[in-house]
């Protein structure tokens, strides 16, 4: 009985890292000496700074969508609106044209708003941890 259970056949299994756990190893590994560096040169700016880039990777990413649907179902990229005008104006395309092009700039505006308003909220935490203007007080 002993025999069937060798202790090198469970060991594989539990040195062995999933493709998640290396991915997360790898950020961690990469992500750590930059959070750290961020720190020592921007101090509580870094954090502020730090979520805004992950919200603009993550939202550009989100923008990519819409693209990515016109093309595999249409065929065509639509870069603008002036491509749209391009399209026959009783075809399909031209109205699928017009809905990407104006989703694609409804994103980069929550984009923007939410950048901007993570900054001037907590542009307004630190004043007022600094000593400066109070939240809220003018």
């Amino acid at each position: 009985m002993s025999s069937s259970q060798t202790p090198s056949s469970s060991s594989p299994s539990k040195t062995q890292l999933t493709p998640r756990e290396k991915a997360e190893k790898l950020l961690t590994t990469v992500l750590d000496p930059i959070d750290v560096v961020g720190k020592a040169v921007m101090g509580d700016l870094w954090k502020t700074f730090y979520e805004s880039v992950q919200d603009a990777i993550a939202l550009s990413l989100l923008l990519h969508i819409p693209s990515l649907i016109g093309t595999f179902i249409l065929g065509k990229e639509f870069s603008g609106f002036d491509a749209c005008m391009g399209e026959s104006p009783f075809g399909v395309n031209r109205y699928a044209c017009f809905i990407i092009v104006a989703s694609d700039f409804c994103l980069w505006i929550v984009l923007a708003g939410r950048i901007i308003s993570r900054f001037l909220s907590d542009i307004n935490q630190l004043l007022a941890k600094k000593g400066g203007k109070r939240a809220g007080k003018p």
